[in-house]
């Protein structure tokens, strides 16, 4: 079977798990997002074309300089506008279909030095862990605003705050009850966007113990909603990956991210 064939039809796979999980959940399966993680592809496996063929648009990248080099082959968002690179094929529907966009997520851990080449090609950065961060971007984005660069970077950064909801050492973010100071932070902040959640399950966590920590993510939204009213874009959950996606939709995870579930065998 070839790569293109093989991924189309994991996608329409993973649609269908994603769909039968929403209705179980009572949720219409349209309010669950499918992000392709792409950093197991290269410019050159054919891939990220394979998902792009199969309708996928959302793709996430998790270091840095992997995001970039995929946008100097297939292209970024600018300022909501999707700017498509010359090596992009002239019969590509990213050049020619003015209703497709590629969006690119980033989900791995931002260091604020690696921030200001990040925010032009990033549509959602769902990995904020920190203050510190949150105040880097928000910064950067006010610098670049007086600048003439022709819309190359957003007016806002669209975030979400990552929490660590899991008992593992070696996972980042805020804890849980450290949310809503950060979203009350961010706030106050002119440039920064804080669209909702992310997190990760434990590793080695079992299927409860998964189901436990999603339900706390979920309920950490639904409390700073209702004491943050203003805050009409915190609505987003990122969570679930190819090992646990349907537990997530289960609890309400609106994106999951999946990656090793879309690749050929």
């Amino acid at each position: 079977m070839d790569v293109a064939r093989e991924v189309r039809e994991k996608v329409e796979l993973i649609r269908a798990r994603i769909a039968d999980a929403a209705r179980r959940a009572g949720r219409a399966p349209e309010t669950v997002k499918l992000v392709g993680v792409s950093k197991y592809a290269t410019p050159n496996d054919g891939i990220v074309e394979a998902m792009l063929g199969a309708g996928l648009y959302d793709l996430a990248e998790n270091r840095p300089q992997r995001l970039l080099e995929k946008v100097d082959v297939w292209g970024g968002t600018y300022d909501g506008r999707f700017v498509p690179t010359e090596a992009l094929a002239s019969d590509s529907p990213l050049r020619n279909d003015p209703d497709v966009r590629l969006r690119w997520h980033f989900i791995g851990t931002l260091q604020r030095n690696k921030a200001r080449r990040i925010l032009p090609c990033a549509t959602l950065i769902h990995s904020v862990d920190s203050l510190k961060l949150l105040e880097t971007l928000d910064r950067i984005l006010e610098e670049e605003s007086s600048k003439e660069h022709n819309g190359v970077f957003p007016k806002v950064a669209r975030v979400l705050l990552e929490a660590h909801i899991s008992e593992d050492e070696n996972k980042q973010g805020f804890a849980c009850d450290e949310i809503a100071n950060a979203l009350q932070v961010a706030l106050a902040m002119k440039r920064v966007v804080v669209c909702g959640l992310m997190g990760m399950a434990g590793l080695n966590a079992t299927e409860s113990e998964t189901r436990r920590q999603f339900a706390k993510l979920r309920q950490t939204l639904v409390e700073c909603q209702e004491r943050f009213p203003e805050a009409t874009n915190f609505k987003e959950l990122s969570m679930g990956m190819s090992g646990d996606f349907e537990i997530a939709i289960e609890e309400g995870a609106s994106i999951v991210r999946i990656g090793s579930s879309l690749y050929p065998s």
